[in-house]
C-alpha cells in the first residue's frame, strides 16, 4: 500500500486569504492476487525453501513474485488458462509498467525478471527468455599500486577479525558484494596451506594466504562468540544473523577511510581483476573468476582456449604486489 500527504498551502502575506484546505491522504491498495495464484505462490515458497538459496533471497522472490500476480489479477487475466506466450505477454507489461509508472531503477527490474521466470518455470509453463535492462559499460576502477598498498596496511591494522576477512576476500577474489553476503559454511574450505571459495554454487576460487589467515582468525573468532548458529551464514552480523550488503559496505567504507581512501567493494573487485590481466594471466581465467557471462566483460578480448582451471598461485601473485605487514 502506498499513500500520498499532501500538505496544506499557506499564506503569511494576505490576511484575507482564503483558508488553507485540510491535509488528505489519496490511497491506493493494489488488487490481491487470485486465490489459485496464491496457492501457487506457496507451493513455490515450498520450492525456494528446498534449494540452496539465502533466506532474504527467497523472501525477495516470493515479493517481487506476489507484485507481479497482483499486477495480473488487475489486467483480468486467469493463470490457469495462461500458456509460456500469455505469461511473456504479461511480463511484459509488467515491466512496462515498473519503468513507465514505478519508475523503477534497471537493477529492480532485472531483479524482478529472474524471481517472475523462476515462478513460472515452477509452474511448468514454457515461457520465452526475457530481455535484461543493460547498462552502459563503466571503466573499472581499480586502486593505484600505492592506494593498495594503504589499503592493505589498514586491514592489517584494523582490530576486527570479522572486517579484515570480508576486506581481504573482496580485494583478493573479487566476488561481488552480494556474493560475498551469501557465503555460507559449506562454501569455504580451509587448509594448512590451501584453501577456496564456492561462490553460487559453482565457481569455485583459490584463497591466498592473507585470505586464508584472515578467514581462519574470523571463524575462530565466530565460533567463539556465537557457537553452533543456525544462521550458515559465514559472516555474521552482532545479532548473530547473516551480515547485510549495507553492512559489508559500511566495513569497506570504514577501513578505506582509515587509508585516506572512498572507495567501495567494487572499486576492490575491478582491484582483483584488473591485477589479474596485468600480471599476465589469460582473460579466459579472468573472465571464470570474476564470474563473467562474456569475454567482452573481460577488456572484450576473447581466446580460443577452453575455460581454464583456477590455480592456487594465481591467486597468490595478487598478495604479492604489496608487502606483509605485522602488527607489534
Amino acid at each position: 500500500m502506498s499513500s500520498l500527504t499532501i500538505p496544506p498551502i499557506l499564506n503569511t502575506h494576505d490576511p484575507f486569504a482564503t483558508p488553507p484546505l485540510e491535509v488528505y491522504s489519496v490511497t491506493y491498495t493494489p488488487t490481491p492476487p487470485r486465490t489459485q495464484d496464491v496457492v501457487s505462490l506457496e507451493g513455490f515458497k515450498t520450492c525456494l525453501d528446498s534449494q540452496s538459496m539465502a533466506a532474504h533471497t527467497q523472501r525477495a522472490y516470493v515479493s517481487r513474485v506476489r507484485k507481479f500476480l497482483s499486477y495480473v489479477a488487475e489486467q483480468g487475466a486467469n493463470s490457469n488458462q495462461m500458456d509460456g506466450t500469455a505469461w511473456h505477454e504479461q511480463v511484459s507489461g509488467y515491466i512496462n509498467f515498473l519503468k513507465t509508472v514505478e519508475e523503477s531503477s534497471q537493477n529492480t527490474v532485472n531483479n524482478v525478471i529472474t524471481a517472475v521466470e523462476k515462478y513460472v518455470e515452477f509452474l511448468g509453463a514454457d515461457m520465452p527468455r526475457m530481455t535484461r535492462e543493460s547498462w552502459p559499460k563503466s571503466t573499472p576502477r581499480p586502486l593505484s599500486d600505492d592506494e593498495e598498498r594503504r589499503f592493505v596496511e589498514a586491514i592489517y591494522r584494523h582490530r576486527s577479525a570479522k572486517d579484515r576477512a570480508i576486506a581481504f576476500i573482496l580485494l583478493y577474489t573479487g566476488i561481488k558484494i552480494g556474493e560475498c553476503v551469501g557465503l555460507n559454511m559449506d562454501d569455504v574450505l580451509l587448509a594448512a596451506d590451501t584453501g577456496r571459495v564456492m561462490v553460487k554454487g559453482s565457481r569455485v576460487i583459490p584463497l591466498n594466504a592473507p585470505t586464508r589467515r584472515a578467514l581462519y582468525e574470523w571463524l575462530a573468532e565466530r565460533r567463539r562468540r556465537f557457537g553452533e548458529s543456525e544462521d550458515q551464514a559465514v559472516f555474521l552480523n552482532p545479532m548473530g544473523k547473516r551480515i547485510s550488503t549495507v553492512g559489508v559496505d559500511c566495513i569497506v567504507r570504514k577501513i578505506g577511510h582509515r587509508a585516506h581512501l572512498n572507495l567501495s567493494a567494487q572499486v576492490l573487485r575491478d582491484t582483483c581483476l584488473t591485477n589479474l590481466v596485468r600480471n599476465g594471466n589469460d582473460l579466459m581465467l579472468v573472465a571464470a573468476i570474476g564470474g563473467h557471462r562474456t569475454l567482452e566483460t573481460t577488456k572484450r578480448y576473447t581466446s580460443n582456449q577452453g575455460t581454464p582451471t583456477v590455480s592456487s598461485e594465481v591467486m597468490e601473485s595478487l598478495s604479492n604486489r604489496v608487502p606483509t605487514f605485522s602488527v607489534h
